[in-house]
């Protein structure tokens, strides 16, 4: 029996239709995916160095918090381990300078002991709730 050549492009044009509507779904869903919830959220802005820093000398931690409904409060920097063994030291904590949804902070510390330190910033909102960035280590000579 022969195949209608008619049909062969409808059936063409029919799966083609089929895989656009599966992709353009697959599509939507990654984006949807994307999308941060809603709340307080804080990440680092900095990578911790390749090379070990020389003592004594400054480290800019640069770090931003957001929060577009309870705005944001204020931003510590942690260091959640020295060389003298000490853990979760506040090294410091920056206030927002207004009420604010987002905030970028540049926080300076010093580290005064050759070894490795790690450090967290940790971001806060208006209503005490706390988001945390992820933690970056290094070591100084």
């Amino acid at each position: 029996m022969p195949v209608n050549t008619l049909s062969r492009p409808l059936w063409i044009i029919l799966i083609l239709l089929v895989c656009a509507g599966a992709m353009a779904t697959a599509c939507n869903t990654a984006e949807t995916q994307k999308t941060p919830p809603p709340g307080i959220r804080t990440w680092l802005l900095v990578k911790a160095p390749e090379n070990p820093l020389p003592l004594n000398k400054s480290v800019n931690v640069r770090s931003r918090t957001e929060d577009g409904e309870a705005r944001v409060s204020h931003v510590e920097l942690y260091a959640l381990e020295v060389p003298s063994g000490e853990t979760n030291l506040l090294i410091r904590s920056d206030p927002a300078p207004f009420d604010q949804t987002s905030f970028t902070v540049d926080q300076i510390f010093t580290p005064t002991q050759p070894g490795h330190y790690v450090i967290q910033v940790i971001g806060y909102n208006r209503r005490g709730e706390k988001s945390e960035s992820n933690i970056i280590s290094f070591d100084v000579k």
